[in-house]
């Protein structure tokens, strides 16, 4: 089945209505997040909104996964301490 992802599903914004908002202020993903709200509730569009900042895109015929940073090694207990 075709793949078609327009919009942020819970607040109803299209990206086609948030790229040229993002556009003339600049916006990077976390200004963009924080003045409209889009991403910032169950996150799946986050990487269509990253991408649609890097590229223009506002229609994605993808599924599109959230990159995650790889976590920080476990830090060392401190030794003596207790």
């Amino acid at each position: 089945m075709p793949v078609r992802v327009t919009l942020c599903v819970c607040l109803g914004v299209p990206f086609g209505q948030l790229l040229p908002l993002a556009r003339a202020a600049e916006w990077e993903l976390p200004d963009l997040v924080r003045e409209t709200g889009c991403g910032g509730k169950c996150g799946l569009c986050r990487p269509y909104l990253r991408r649609m900042l890097e590229t223009g895109e506002t229609v994605f015929h993808e599924i599109l996964e959230e990159v995650r940073a790889e976590p920080p090694p476990p830090r060392k207990g401190r030794k003596g301490a207790g």
